[in-house]
């Protein structure tokens, strides 16, 4: 019976960060949460997140926009074939914020939010 295991939660910067856990999996549940409701609601800028995976080879994966909403979202996102058939199955997801007043707004300018990442294992 496949099970949701916990790969990381963060705090979505202006920078790429890896989470702390490599993954083997295809599909992932998303869970965003904002930190600060005013902050969100009324007083600072919004923002989304690209989902990214690092891999052995040094390659990345595409960019995935990831929104903020208040449910989890489940993304299948699979390791591409031709790095699968090379034996690639292993990868870090890594996070960056994303916003239309980035990069000239200080971080200190956007309301903060949380990305839970768990596998589908």
């Amino acid at each position: 019976m496949a099970n949701w295991e916990l790969v990381g939660e963060l705090i979505v910067t202006n920078q790429w960060q890896s989470f702390p856990s490599q993954v083997i999996a295809d599909t992932f549940r998303l869970t965003t949460t904002i930190q600060n409701l005013d902050d969100w609601n009324k007083w600072k800028f919004k923002s989304g997140a690209y989902l990214r995976f690092f891999y052995g080879d040094g390659t990345a994966s595409r960019n995935c926009y990831v929104k903020v909403i208040d449910v989890p979202t489940v993304y299948d996102l699979p390791v591409p074939e031709q790095l699968r058939e090379q034996g690639y199955v292993i990868r870090t997801p890594q996070v960056i914020r994303v916003s239309r007043y980035l990069p000239f707004t200080p971080e200190p300018s956007f309301a903060q939010w949380n990305l839970k990442i768990e596998a589908l294992i």
